[in-house]
């Protein structure tokens, strides 16, 4: 299983005392990925990274092919690293499995939580609550990692674990970018807490159901980033509709080639007409005219 962000829980953005080079630079890119200081699409130059973050450029590269696991690093053949880039529709199909596996997940936890465990979540919670307070965007997220997490590695289903995993490793970066717009913080925990509550309540259905709400929201502001310049691609299909954005109009509006919009022009049609006149031969002289020029 990789080494994702999400599978980090608490520690997904700390670098720890005993790192190596390799590992310091991997946290240090992924934090500024998920910051934005990099940007989705943006090409990565190798001789400026080696010398930003003072590596070897077989460092560098094993870095990148770490991150590359996690999605947050595309390498291409022949056109170098970039950072990773997600389109609208992608955002929204991945948001969907993602709410439809992680309800499941959370509905069998409930089944068997133990105290013990209810602790461990309410300790998430906690955490998500103090860093909206310290306005921390990362350690919101770890804590959110942290407490769904909790539940992943307990809910009997290693393979939906790792199906999740790998899904919520590809929307991290733009899970990062909503919290650090003030106000998605607080609905988060707000929604949070409604899941656990309903855990803590013993009651499957409707902890599926508030996991469910909560990816709702977190799609809702995935999408609204996937849609803003230079991070995502503008909607197509059934995503444009919902999306309440009309690009298809806005490219009608356009203006129309100068060829295909111009109208024939009379100077034109009435050189066509004038022409032959100038060719003409002269009238012929009337017959008096001509009968006295003969006497």
């Amino acid at each position: 299983m990789p080494d994702t962000v999400y599978e980090r829980g608490f520690d997904s953005f700390s670098v720890p005392d005993t790192a190596t080079i390799i590992e310091q630079s991997v946290c240090k890119l992924r934090n500024a990925i998920m910051q934005g200081e990099l940007r989705p699409g943006q090409k990565l130059i190798e001789a400026e990274l080696c010398r930003t973050l003072d590596i070897s450029r077989a460092s560098l590269r094993e870095a990148l092919r770490i991150l590359e696991t996690e999605k947050l690093i595309e390498l291409v053949p022949n056109r170098g690293p970039s950072v990773a880039k997600l389109g609208y529709d992608d955002v929204e199909a991945i948001h969907e499995v993602w709410a439809l596996l992680t309800g499941e997940a959370i509905a069998d936890y409930t089944r068997v939580a133990k105290d013990r465990h209810i602790v461990e979540l309410q300790k998430a919670l906690d955490a998500l609550k103090a860093s909206i307070v310290s306005n921390r965007p990362l350690d919101q997220l770890a804590a959110t990692n942290a407490f769904f997490m909790s539940v992943m590695l307990k809910c009997g289903n290693s393979i939906l674990t790792e199906t999740v995993i790998s899904l919520v490793s590809r929307v991290n970066f733009l899970r990062a970018q909503a919290l650090l717009h003030q106000g998605w913080g607080v609905v988060y925990a707000a929604e949070i807490e409604d899941i656990l509550d309903a855990i803590r309540a013993g009651n499957p259905d409707t902890a599926r159901s508030a996991t469910r709400k909560h990816i709702a929201s977190a799609c809702a502001a995935a999408k609204q980033l996937a849609l803003a310049p230079d991070l995502g691609s503008a909607p197509k299909g059934k995503g444009a509709a919902r999306s309440g954005r009309q690009p298809a109009k806005r490219a009608s509006t356009a203006k129309k080639p100068a060829a295909a919009s111009a109208k024939p022009r009379p100077a034109t049609a009435t050189k066509a007409v004038k022409a032959p006149a100038r060719k003409a031969a002269k009238p012929a002289k009337p017959a008096r005219a001509k009968q006295r020029e003969e006497a």
